[in-house]
């Protein structure tokens, strides 16, 4: 949960730098409306993570096994498969990901008019 805080943070101040290169006149009340919908977006993904936890967590699951825990030993990096990722989290990079490109795009398109002189 802190590291989900952390980045959305993170990715709402790169909101706001982003908006106020490409709109250099932008007010603060406008820069307290994109802080706003970036928490009340955060706020839906946490609720909506959480109560999918929840359900989850109600569902019977496997004891675990903890007969051999003190010899156990983690096999060679080698040996072992990449994480699955779940579906949370591959639509929250493919969502960094797309942001990021409209992100470079439109300082490209910025810099550009001001190089040209627009």
């Amino acid at each position: 949960m802190f590291t989900a805080a952390v980045v959305a943070v993170l990715v709402s101040l790169s909101f706001i730098l982003t908006a106020s290169v490409l709109f250099p006149a932008i007010i603060a009340a406008q820069i307290l409306d994109i802080v706003a919908a970036c928490g009340a977006a955060s706020l839906a993904a946490s609720g909506y993570t959480t109560v999918r936890r929840l359900r989850s967590a109600t569902q019977d699951s496997a004891p675990v096994d903890r007969a051999g825990r003190d010899t156990r030993r983690m096999p060679p990096l080698a040996l072992l498969s990449p994480p699955a990722m779940s579906a949370e989290r591959t639509i929250g990079m493919s969502a960094l990901r797309a942001y990021l490109a409209v992100a470079m795009i439109l300082v490209i398109v910025k810099i550009a008019q001001l190089a040209i002189g627009h």
